[in-house]
């Protein structure tokens, strides 16, 4: 009789606790639309992206890539919503979010209270980031030649007239990074952008990578991905596929065909679905998509880290579909990733539209700068355009008499 007391009691737990996770809202999560296949165009937003790809986090978060930085707690992206209300920003506190709640990569060694190979993830992580994430974004945001670029890729990311202004958040950062550890600001001359310290970082970085990789499928020899690989893919992914008129680091990483292998295998296995191409979207058609259809094949050959391409094809479409497959939003939304992503300008109204609405918040900026600084003033009872009056009605009907 008491053991049956103790077997009710345990299902009525767990009955509860499956109502009490039903009725909690559902994380969501706003970054940037991919591009080149990738599932986004940011560092940061493709290393969370991974991360809740490699923690199984289907079905608990939903994933939304018309992300607006302006709603954002510190204006960038990636930001989560929790509970309907609470914003978090940064990778680094929303990891740590999701960490408490439970959610992290399986190949973080954590099973069981197992924390093993935190001190060694920790280390890998900061030795990257030290290394490699200064010259990253001197590249994207701190180069002349490559900044127009980068900022007109956000740009069309971002709503108006928003996208006039979040992206100049960017440049500010890699400015204070560049004072702090070289000792210049981006306003400096050219000639004193010292950066080879730099560069020859970054390039021992990625050869420590690709040779810390050898024969293996993941970062740390495991069989399943962990945070490190997360960190890799935000890296990579970007350094890989964003084109700019002076991408050494691109270069350097077309050099190392493990470091090539991982990010196509990575995008193949856990975004198939997930992936953006502006080209593809907008109904392009010939030869440039069968010379893309051509390197993606040829990406899923064969290689030192990968046994076979049939294998590769198969965890890819378990991958693919493992995001798009399981559960529904509270909304009745598709939680975490909804498939191929849709480019929101992808027509000639859709572009119109944004080039009105620019036009006009162009104009009421400019009349309003004029208002405020006394250059066009606008009529008032008693005033009609401050014309003065010389003559006096009353002045002629005095000399009449």
């Amino acid at each position: 009789y008491v053991y049956g007391i103790d077997r009710i009691d345990f299902v009525a737990g767990k009955k509860s606790r499956k109502m009490r996770d039903e009725m909690e809202p559902a994380l969501e999560v706003f970054v940037y639309r991919g591009e080149w296949g990738l599932p986004s165009i940011d560092y940061e937003c493709s290393r969370l992206l991974a991360y809740l790809k490699f923690a199984g986090a289907t079905g608990k978060v939903i994933v939304h890539y018309n992300g607006n930085p302006f709603s954002s707690p510190n204006g960038l992206l990636p930001y989560l919503m929790a509970d309907g209300r609470t914003k978090i920003a940064g990778y680094g506190p929303i990891v740590e979010y999701l960490t408490a709640k439970g959610i992290g990569p399986l190949g973080n060694g954590q099973e069981g209270g197992d924390f093993s190979n935190s001190t060694l993830i920790s280390g890998h992580i900061q030795y990257v980031v030290e290394n490699l994430h200064p010259y990253f974004m001197y590249s994207l945001w701190g180069d002349p030649k490559n900044v127009d670029t980068t900022r007109t890729l956000y740009a069309k990311r971002i709503p108006v007239p928003f996208n006039f202004y979040c992206p100049r958040k960017y440049v500010h950062r890699t400015n204070d990074l560049t004072q702090s550890l070289a000792g210049f600001t981006l306003e400096d001359s050219l000639e004193f952008h010292d950066v080879s310290e730099f560069a020859d970082n970054a390039r021992r970085c990625l050869n420590w990578i690709a040779e810390k990789l050898q024969d293996n499928r993941w970062f740390l020899g495991s069989e399943r991905p962990s945070e490190v690989d997360a960190l890799l893919y935000g890296y990579l992914s970007v350094l890989s596929k964003l084109t700019l008129p002076n991408n050494a680091l691109q270069n350097h990483i077309r050099q190392c065909p493990k470091l090539v292998q991982y990010v196509d295998r990575t995008t193949a296995t856990y975004f198939a679905k997930e992936g953006f191409n502006s080209f593809t979207a907008n109904g392009g058609t010939g030869q440039q998509q069968q010379q893309q259809q051509h390197q993606k094949d040829s990406s899923n050959k064969s290689s030192p880290n990968e046994p076979s391409s049939s294998s590769s094809s198969s965890s890819s479409s378990k991958g693919g579909s493992e995001g798009s497959t399981n559960g529904k939003g509270p909304s009745g939304e598709q939680p975490f990733y909804t498939g191929q992503q849709q480019d929101p300008d992808d027509g000639p109204k859709e572009r119109r539209k944004r080039y009105i609405l620019s036009g006009l918040v162009a104009s009421v900026a400019m009349i309003g700068y004029a208002i405020l600084n006394g250059i066009l003033t606008l009529p008032s009872d008693g005033n009609y355009g401050n014309f003065i009056q010389y003559d006096d009605s009353n002045d002629y009907d005095e000399d009449d008499n």
